[in-house]
């Protein structure tokens, strides 16, 4: 839900993963697609079910270290996600996107 007179959007779970057969993933076929959705409204800040109120800054690294990890894996293999990663970014991933990157890992076992 967007409120245009304060900019404040509502994003409730929709930037989490979910679970399916005990595996916490991020569906990332869907993930590009809500990201550019929510981006569309001129908000200043977001308010996301489990977190605190963030600034457009801080929506805006946790989208950038969403979608670095959803390009680096491929397959699923997590050591590979990691080379990957390292390789595009020229840099080692930190605790969010370690987290991610099990969570897009995931999502590969789940769709093969």
């Amino acid at each position: 839900m967007y409120v245009p007179d304060e900019k404040v959007i509502f994003l409730g779970d929709c930037a989490y993963g979910t679970t399916t057969n005990s595996l916490f993933h991020f569906k990332q076929a869907l993930l590009l697609p809500m990201i550019e959705d929510i981006q569309k409204f001129d908000a200043k800040m977001s308010l996301l079910g489990h977190e605190s109120i963030c600034d457009s800054d801080e929506m805006n690294l946790y989208w950038q270290e969403l979608t670095a990890v959803n390009q680096a894996v491929k397959s699923r293999s997590l050591e590979d996600a990691k080379e990957n990663f390292v390789a595009e970014n020229k840099r080692e991933p930190n605790d969010n996107e370690l987290f991610f990157i099990q969570a897009f890992v995931n999502d590969q076992i789940i769709n093969s």
